[in-house]
Parts: structure tokens; sequence; C-alpha cells
């Protein structure tokens, strides 16, 4: 194993048990030990997304070892390489995006353990600001190079254009030769389209302004009925649902939707496979330079308290980032 010389110890964001934000101890665990496949790296920032407060709150059900070390993306620098590990150099930035939940610990802490096949070097760009991206943009990424995987040209409608994953969607769909229409806020307008989308206000009569069907509907905000998701859709088209609307349950025209061919399809990354994950993070990574950043905050590590309310309060539109 190449190391360097390393303490014993490390500062963390953690819980013991499930429950709200005053459940997190920041304080002294173990460094982990390095086994053989993994990577020891040096954190230097750590994202909170809201993925983890619903793993903190216990409502994303998953495989946790108690302490639980929070938070799943982070970047950071090599320390230290298990046996059997190739391809990194102690020293080098690293960046991750699977951590902290299925059994995995996560990285909100001065140091992390990192599987080797989940850690890739990072773009030459301002890494918090990349780090701001990865959870949004592997999403994204995801959705559109492997659910939709639609042919150039085909028109995508995304509801929530404005929000991290909708920018994102935006972005990579239009990298992949997609037209793009987008909900959104009559105040986004102009930051959706400079990323190459149509807008149209989010409130009711937005199909009004269709042209035609579109190929797909991506929900990220939970304000399109399912019907008028259906209602715009072409036949053989798929809505992908990624947002639980104010009423939970919803009903549509089961008729129309089976002699249309049509598909509805549920996301979260969580569940995401390794290998989709390795695809997405490829795809980001090769086109790192093209992609428009967002806005992030940064806070000590000793605020993960904070940070955690923070991520659920619809008024913080800035992606968190604890500093260990």
């Amino acid at each position: 194993m190449s190391t360097t010389t390393l303490p014993t110890n490390m500062q963390a964001a953690y819980i013991t048990a499930f429950g709200g934000p005053d459940r997190i101890h920041v304080g002294e665990l173990p460094l982990p030990p390095v086994t053989p496949g993994t990577v020891l790296i040096r954190v230097k920032a750590a994202a909170v997304d809201r993925v983890d407060a619903y793993v903190r709150a216990g409502t994303f059900r998953t495989e946790t070892h108690f302490p639980l070390i929070l938070s799943r993306d982070a970047w950071g620098t090599v320390v230290a390489l298990g046996p059997g590990v190739t391809g990194f150099t102690l020293g080098q930035r690293v960046w991750t995006n699977s951590a902290g939940y299925a059994g995995r610990q996560g990285v909100a802490a001065q140091y992390a353990v990192v599987a080797a096949n989940r850690l890739w070097p990072l773009p030459a760009v301002d890494p918090n600001g990349w780090l701001a991206l990865v959870h949004p943009g592997a999403t994204a990424a995801i959705i559109v190079n492997q659910l939709l995987n639609l042919p150039a040209g085909a028109t995508l409608l995304v509801a929530g254009g404005a929000g991290h994953v909708g920018r994102l969607l935006i972005q990579l769909a239009k990298l992949t030769g997609l037209a793009v229409l987008a909900t959104c806020h009559p105040r986004d307008f102009a930051t959706v389209a400079a990323l190459g989308a149509t807008p149209s206000d989010y409130h009711e009569g937005w199909a009004d302004h269709l042209k035609a069907p579109v190929a797909a509907v991506v929900d990220t905000s939970g304000r399109v009925p399912l019907q008028a998701a259906l209602d715009v859709l072409a036949p053989g088209g798929q809505v992908i649902v990624m947002a639980t609307p104010p009423t939970p349950l919803a009903s549509f025209d089961l008729p129309r939707f089976y002699m249309q061919r049509q598909r509805l399809t549920g996301f979260v990354i969580s569940h995401a496979s390794l290998a989709e994950l390795t695809a997405a993070n490829d795809f980001l990574t090769a086109h790192a330079a093209a992609l428009q950043p967002l806005a992030y905050r940064t806070l000590p590590l000793g605020q993960a308290p904070l940070a955690h309310r923070l991520v659920g309060d619809a008024t913080e539109k800035r992606r968190l980032l604890l500093i260990p």
C-alpha cells in the first residue's frame, strides 16, 4: 500500500440513529482502514444533497451501519492506495458521488475510503463548482443517455427547467442534439433560454404553447399533473417522474396510455447501478468544459446540522458544500 503519514482519528459528521438534523454528531471517529481495491482520500469538500437528508432521517431505506458518516458526494486528494489499485497517484485530485448509502460510509469527514471503481480524476475546473454539479449532472446524464436515448432532433420537455437537475438536463440534452422545451417561473426565462431551451410559464396553460407532441417529458418539479404530461406526449413517448407533487396520488387515462404505447418511469439516482453511474460520470467528465456551473454555498463541517436543515428549505437555491 502506497501511503503517507496518517493520523489515527478524524473529524466527521455522522449519525448513530435516524432522525432530524439534531441527530447529527460532529466529532472524532477512527480513520477507516484502506483495504484492497480502495483509495483513501483527504476530503476537501463534501456536498449535502436532499437524498443525504432522506438517509439521515431514515425515509430512504438503505443498508446502514452505525455510526454512519453522511454525504454521498465529495472531492479530495489521494493520500493512500490499497493493494491492487492502479490508475491513481498520491496527491491526485479526485471525486466520487455514490457514498453514504447501500452499506457504504459517507464522505462528510476529513478522510474517506472510496472503492477505486467509484472514484474519478477531477477535471481541470473549479473543484467546488464541479462538486456542486455532479449530483444533478449524473442524474441528468443517466436520464438523457440511458433512460431516454432519443435520436438527435427529438424534442424533450423538462418540467422545472430552472432547478439544479433541470439546468443540467437542458445542457446535456442540447449536447446530444435534442430540442428542449422547459417550464419555469417567468423570472427564470432568461436563464433557461441561455442554456438552450425554449421556456414556458409553469402555471396552468403552458401546454397551449406546444406546437407538436414531444418525444419525452421529465418532471423534476412535481408541478405538472401526470395526465397533463401524458397529454403532450407523442405515441411511444416516455414520461420520467423524479419529484413528488403536493398530492402524491395520481390518476390518468389508462386506455389512452396503453393504446398510445406510452411509458411511465420513476427515477432516483441512488438506485442507479455502478455501470449507470460510471457511464454518466464519464460523460460528465468528457464535457466538463462545456457545463455551466451551479451556485453553491460552503459551510464548515461543524455546521453539518445547519446544512441538513437548509437542504430542505425551498428558499435556499444554492448547492451546499461542507468543508472539513
